[in-house]
């Protein structure tokens, strides 16, 4: 790169700035940007910024503007050098404004006139008129004859058009710029105030450049007066002083003659729709009238029928959202039936729902329209609650407008055919789906109102679809039929609507398959199917058709996913009228098992299957059916241990295990080695089990009978089920031993004894606890944090019901397992999920049988406290957090056992120095700040429960390791002082989030 020397007089300044505008290598520009940065910067800026403003080009002129701007913005000046430097400024302006300056440097020019003013306000506190009588005659007068000679009124007709423009920038610089400084710092209280002082001359101004859209070669200068309404606009909602307010509502009317200006509607409009949707009580009733004028003027009715019509431009467009913008402001008015005007008003709204094209894709003014539907809804839905004895009058207009909104919204979100739709980009496709979500919101807000007429109009339109062949409809009305489910809550009060609807010819046609119905409506109304699952449990007559027609479905891939999860959700709900019919489900399920079937609905199938075995109440029928499903599980599993002893001999992709192992669209290419079929075929094998336990357990709104509890504890277990477990154990050790070294093999195994943990009453997954604790404590090749995770789910279930009476004996042969893991770890945080869990682990046995964490030997309790003194002390979040929640169980330990109690009271003298160290070195400074909730845990506890504790915490806060030293004696006496005064309440944590700060060295005084 050629050398670049800085410059030493003008004319080489004038040369780089040309240069920095010339095609140039970005190192080259950004050389000479660096340069001339410290020109402007220089103490001789000044200087070459006067200079450059009489030099020529636009560019050199704009370098000068901005030079200034630099200066005023980094240094002070004295009165008299503002003043000098205003007075050059002005005179500046007023010749660029005659000599041919582009319009970019006259506008730089402006800028850099209200930055002198936010510097120098108290040197040119009436800027508007002085700068306008200075441009009158153009000549930079003093400030003292400009105040009143001659009046501002006439100065503002006097000035030429290229006068008005160079004022109208400057006002509009003023209330932007002074904008941005925050109205409520008293450094800048009388900035404000003088800014305001000059309100009413910048009206002036403006209100003459309005005026000139009557001469349409003029009309630039209103655009410009526009867009500085706008900006004073702003800047009054941030600052609403009345008579600010007032002045500027005088602008409203000027601008709104201004609409039918096709040069100027577009600025105009946006205005009015940024205030009717920020601050809508800016605008007074005559403003409003004059709206409601505009909008049923011929041309307000020539742009509302060209916002409907395909071809709409972005203008447009955007007098659909000024409509919406008004309708939202009106929201009162228009539920007010005797206001014939807002009722005109409303109708003309429900068309914009049907405007031509796509939601989300080619019509941009569905989505807003729908909102505003749905803000009119919601509103409409209060009034009438305000009188809950009223009657629903569907004659109502505003009744009316909302159910014909309803009608044109869901018939808006009809799919369009394949063609068009493949047509779309990735955008386009989620923009409709997203309007899809939309119209299934509006819907449910209108609920509440419309309620068993909304569903029954999807319904029948359902129905008419059918006959008709209408697939695009069918698919449209059941989407929104389906939206609906949650909220029909009384069961049966659409009853007979949905008996209608599933008494029609709809599964029988669905049943057809795609060459008949098209695939995505078939998807849209097995979900339907799905989501009224509640439905068929009170109808059992219509559950055989349902399910006939899903488990049909399931073997189609593109039906799979909703088909199962419909067939999961039908059978759970309803698995005690499904009993008596387990064998042909277990037969079903045996001939998907033949075809390509997708392995997360086979999932599904599965646990659907399982929740009816779960409810048979028969124990030997009930085994008989597990066994069969077990059974044909277990293929995989037998087959996946068979593959795994084969070595590395390739499988091809058409292979039948290769087809079973892999879902169609994961399926390789190319052959694969027996051991990687032999894995994938246990991973889902593994987790069909874990979907068959989930599907095995009570359902959640099951009855549970208290007073059982106990006497639970005496039914015996059945050599079946002993048989059962003992199979089950061994399929887990089995592929635990060939494929532990695979993480998901670990994690779905721990999900199918989770499964079990939960549940009070015997099950095949209910294994007994010396099983699953011989299980737990063998060796794994990975993912043992997972494991100890599940140990620590494990004890936590066995803390009630029949199962307490192990906790004792499986504490005995875990906690060994669990320290044993941890003392392995050459440092607590090499691994930060097994520290985590194991600290877990150990809390939760703390916590529920104190005397038997105390009773392990010396060393590994001493090893266990330390460990979490580490983990207190160290930078893992979760790990941290564990610990916090160890030591406050600690701390608060009581046990009615004299000897545990009288050895955790030793420990605890023996510790609590040591914690209170931690415990202040996280809190001053070492901890982040999202830690700090969970640290002051333990040291509210500590407050609360020891004597010693302010010794020990006073002695941490003065250790010579202290790590901050932001905070004095004081201080830190202060923070002692108020955090035992508080005795461990919850205000504990601010006192412990401002100490923080404080040693963090921020910006906080700490005070009482």
């Amino acid at each position: 790169m050629e050398t670049i020397l800085n410059p030493t007089t003008l004319p080489e300044v004038e040369r780089l700035v040309h240069e920095l505008y010339r095609p140039n290598r970005p190192e080259t520009i950004s050389r000479i940007q660096d340069i001339l940065q410290g020109v402007q910067k220089s103490p001789e800026g000044w200087q070459i910024a006067q200079g450059l403003s009489a030099r020529p080009g636009d560019n050199v002129k704009f370098f000068a503007a901005l030079t200034y701007t630099i200066k005023l913005n980094t240094e002070n000046l004295p009165d008299e050098g503002a003043v000098s430097v205003l007075r050059r400024l002005i005179s500046w302006l007023i010749t660029a404004l005659r000599d041919g300056t582009g319009r970019f440097v006259l506008t730089k020019l402006c800028n850099t006139l209200v930055t002198h003013f936010i510097h120098y306000s108290h040197t040119w506190p009436r800027c508007v008129r002085h700068l306008s009588h200075c441009l009158q005659t153009r000549t930079s007068v003093p400030f003292g004859h400009a105040l009143d000679n001659p009046p501002i009124e006439n100065l503002v007709q006097s000035l030429d058009v290229n006068d008005v423009f160079a004022m109208v920038w400057f006002t509009q610089y003023l209330a932007n710029e002074i904008g941005r400084i925050d109205t409520k710092s008293t450094k800048y209280i009388s900035l404000h105030e003088r800014l305001l002082s000059n309100a009413g001359d910048s009206v002036l101004f403006i209100t003459r450049g309005i005026s000139t859209s009557e001469y349409g070669s003029i009309s630039p200068l209103a655009v410009e007066s526009i867009s500085c309404v706008q900006a004073w606009l702003q800047y009054a909602q941030r600052n609403p002083k009345q008579p600010l307010v007032q002045q500027l509502r005088t602008l409203i009317q000027p601008v709104i003659n201004c609409l039918p200006n096709e040069e100027l509607y577009q600025n105009a409009m946006e205005l009015f729709t940024e205030v009717l949707e920020d601050w809508p009580t800016f605008f007074l009733s005559d403003h409003y009238e004059s709206l409601y004028s505009v909008f049923e003027s011929d041309w307000g009715a020539d742009k509302y029928f060209r916002v409907l019509r395909s071809d709409t431009h972005e203008d447009e467009v955007r007098f659909g959202l000024f409509m919406l913008a008004f309708g939202n402001t009106q929201l009162a008015e228009l539920v007010d039936t005797t206001n014939t005007r807002a009722q005109h008003f409303l109708s003309r709204l429900v068309p914009l729902l049907k405007a031509d094209g796509y939601p989300g894709v080619d019509d941009r003014i569905f989505v807003p329209a729908l909102e505003f539907w749905g803000s009119f809804t919601e509103y409409l839905v209060d009034r009438l609650f305000e009188e809950p004895q009223r009657q629903m009058d569907w004659t109502m207009p505003p009744l009316m407008q909302v159910m014909h909104a309803i009608g044109e919204s869901w018939q808006k979100i009809r799919y369009p055919s394949i063609g068009i739709y493949n047509s779309w980009d990735s955008s386009e496709k989620t923009g409709f789906a997203d309007a899809r979500k939309d119209v299934a919101d509006f819907l449910q807000s209108v609920f509440p109102i419309v309620g068993k007429q909304l569903i029954s109009l999807f319904a029948e339109a359902m129905m008419q679809a059918l006959e008709c062949s209408d697939w695009a409809a069918l698919e449209a009305a059941a989407f929104c039929l389906g939206a609906l489910s949650d909220y029909v809550m009384d069961g049966t009060s659409c009853d007979d609507i949905l008996t209608k609807l599933f008494r029609s010819p709809l599964f029988e046609v669905l049943h057809q398959g795609q060459n008949v119905v098209p695939i995505r409506a078939r998807q849209t109304c097995l979900s339907v199917i799905e989501r009224y699952s509640e439905y068929f449990n009170s109808h059992a007559a219509f559950l055989p058709a349902a399910l006939n027609l899903l488990f049909s479905a399931v073997g189609d891939r593109h039906l799979a996913m909703p088909s199962s999860k419909s067939i999961y959700t039908l059978c759970s709900s309803c698995r005690s009228l499904l009993t008596s019919e387990v064998d042909a489900f277990l037969e079903q399920y045996g001939s998907l098992r033949d075809s390509e079937l997708d392995s997360l609905a086979e999932e599904r199938v599965l646990g659907a299957i399982a929740s009816i075995i779960q409810a048979i109440p028969d124990e030997s029928r009930k085994a008989g059916a597990f066994q069969r499903l077990l059974a044909m599980a277990g293929v995989d599993v037998e087959n996946s241990l068979r593959l795994s002893s084969h070595g590395e001999s390739l499988l091809t992709p058409d292979n039948p295990m290769v087809v079973r192992a892999y879902d169609l669209n994961q399926r390789p290419a190319t052959p694969m080695s027996a051991p990687e079929i032999a894995l994938q075929l246990a991973i889902r094998a593994l987790r069909c089990l874990c979907s068959i336990a989930k599907g095995l357990q009570a359902p959640s709104d099951a009855p549970v009978d208290l007073e059982a509890e106990d006497a639970s504890a005496q039914v015996p277990t059945s050599t079946t089920l002993n048989q059962t477990h003992v199979e089950i154990m061994r399929i887990l050790v089995q592929l635990k031993e060939t494929f532990s070294s695979n993480s998901e093999v670990v994690d779905v195994i721990c999900s199918i004894l989770r499964a079990g943990f939960s549940e009070t009453e015997p099950g095949p997954f209910v294994l007994p606890p010396q099983m699953v604790t011989e299980f737990l404590t063998s060796r794994w090749q990975n993912r043992v944090a997972t494991v100890v995770n599940t140990a620590s789910i494990f004890v936590t279930s066995l803390s009630s019901g029949a199962q307490r009476k192990y906790v004792g004996e499986v504490l005995g042969h875990l906690l060994p397992w669990v320290f044993g893991l941890l003392h392995q770890l050459p440092e607590p945080e090499q691994d930060p999920e097994l520290s985590q869990y194991g600290l877990e682990f150990s809390q939760r046995a703390m916590a529920r049988r104190p005397e038997i964490l105390i009773s392990q030997p010396a060393n590994m309790l001493e090893f266990l406290f330390m460990f979490a003194m580490k983990l207190l002390n160290g930078n893992e979040p979760l790990p941290k957090a564990a610990a916090a929640e160890f030591w406050t169980t600690f701390i608060t330990l009581k046990t009615d056992d004299q000897n545990t109690q009288t050895m955790v009271n030793n420990a605890m003298t023996y510790l609590g120095p040591k914690l209170s160290e931690s415990l202040i070195q996280n809190i001053g400074g070492k901890a982040s700040r999202s830690e700090l909730d969970k640290l002051s845990d333990p040291l509210k506890k500590l407050v609360v429960q020891h004597v010693s504790a302010r010794d020990w915490l006073h002695a941490a806060l003065y250790d010579p390791t202290f790590p901050s030293d932001n905070v004095s004696r004081e201080d830190k006496i202060l923070f002692l002082k108020k955090i035992i005064s508080l005795r461990g309440q919850r205000a504990t944590n601010q006192v412990v989030r401002d100490f923080w700060l404080a040693c963090r060295g921020s910006s906080f005084a700490y005070a009482a």
